[in-house]
């Protein structure tokens, strides 16, 4: 099975489309303004002006940085701990 192409937030276009909708949906009945005008505006807006650009996948040699960056802070965490106990 192919995996799915993540985005910059590490989440695959279709499972952010369908997440943020409804997180957005919750949010708005939450706070009693599922039918507010402006709300419904400009999360269309940003939807037209953004969506294309979050199911962009995630460049090759960004998350060749990112993993570099995770494994240097586990070994700075190792080492601080390290030096604390002893």
């Amino acid at each position: 099975m192919p995996s799915k192409a993540r985005n910059v937030t590490g989440i695959a276009a279709d499972d952010l489309a369908a997440g943020g909708r409804e997180l957005s949906q919750a949010a708005a009945i939450a706070t009693g303004q599922e039918d507010d005008p402006f709300d419904l505006w400009l999360r269309r807006c940003l939807r037209e002006a953004f969506d294309a650009v979050v199911a962009e996948p995630i460049p090759e040699d960004v998350l060749r940085l990112i993993e570099e960056d995770r494994a240097e802070r586990e070994r700075i965490r190792r080492a601080r701990a390290a030096k604390s106990r002893g």
